[in-house]
């Protein structure tokens, strides 16, 4: 195991594609269920739609760092209640589409834009949402999985605006329905998506709620 230090820092631009490499190794099945291409086609596919601004006011990008490689990253994000908005994916006209189903076919383009679409969860009032969390395969349990987590309910347990820290699963990854129940997630629902089922080859997911507000950093 390494003892290499792990420095948890703020999403930066440069970040960009060593993220969008990361979620496809992390999330590599829920992927390949989706689209017939490459890990290294799927992550440059991703890169071109997937827009995060660092300067947003109801989400925060936050990154693990190993010898300054990004090696984990979580999302959150919560209700904005200037300016709600679903999603993450480019405004149409900000996209070069016609190149992208030139390159990436347009049934991968718009089976991902699908795909992204149909795993996005609007928060409600006080709540904060894990959208994804991911850490590189190659850096399985060593703690920064949890490490990340602990951050975002040191963020949950500062801020007023939210009181409730919540995160959908699914039901066929049982690892990680061990280390959120170590950590003091409940499984507050389950439901079947027949979309998510004939998108992803997961048809049961979990919704998983911590509301106590403690800190999870020594775990």
């Amino acid at each position: 195991m390494s003892t290499n230090e792990v420095i948890i820092a703020h999403y930066q631009e440069q970040d960009r594609e060593a993220v969008s490499r990361l979620l496809v190794d992390a999330f590599h099945g829920k992927f390949h269920s989706l689209l017939s291409l490459e890990d290294n086609e799927i992550a440059d596919l991703l890169i071109r739609l997937w827009e995060q601004d660092s300067t947003s006011l109801s989400s925060k990008q936050i990154i693990a760092y190993e010898n300054g490689e990004v090696v984990g990253t979580i999302y959150l994000k919560w209700q904005d209640t200037l300016s709600l908005k679903k999603g993450s994916i480019k405004p149409l006209h900000s996209t070069p589409f016609l190149q992208l189903f030139k390159k990436f076919g347009c049934l991968n383009v718009c089976k991902l834009i699908l795909g992204l679409y149909f795993l996005d969860y609007q928060p409600r009032a006080k709540e904060c949402y894990v959208a994804h969390l991911a850490v590189r395969s190659s850096h399985r349990n060593k703690g920064i999985g949890k490490e990340l987590l602990g951050w975002a309910a040191d963020f949950v347990n500062s801020h007023s605006e939210v009181e409730k820290l919540t995160l959908h699963v699914a039901n066929k990854n049982k690892r990680a329905i061990n280390m959120y129940q170590q950590l003091n997630f409940e499984i507050h629902k389950s439901d079947y998506s027949a979309v998510r089922h004939l998108l992803f080859k997961e048809p049961i997911w979990h919704y998983m709620i911590k509301k106590h507000r403690y800190n999870l950093g020594d775990q």
